[in-house]
């Protein structure tokens, strides 16, 4: 061994790197594979916007009713919904 040159060294440092290499990739891929099927089963959906309260919701469906944009049935249809949300 005393006859190897730099260049021999580097060499062989390569070769050997190329397989170290090799395991750290498929290592990274199966890491990242797993870790988005950890995380989904863990997070809690949070809702984009806090519902309105139902007395707001109320008041909006009786002004919607007063500018004649909803029928006086589709004012009680969700009027009752809202209510037995309560």
């Amino acid at each position: 061994m005393g006859s190897f040159s730099i260049w021999h060294w580097i060499i062989v440092l390569i070769v050997l790197s190329i397989p170290v290499g090799i395991g750290l990739v498929i290592w990274l891929i199966v890491r990242a594979a797993r870790k988005p099927a950890v995380s989904s089963r863990s997070t809690v959906p949070v809702s984009a916007s806090p519902q309105p309260s139902a007395e707001a919701r109320l008041q909006e469906l009786a002004s919607l009713r007063s500018k004649d944009l909803i029928t006086e049935s589709e004012y009680e249809q969700q009027r009752s919904a809202v209510l037995r949300s309560v």
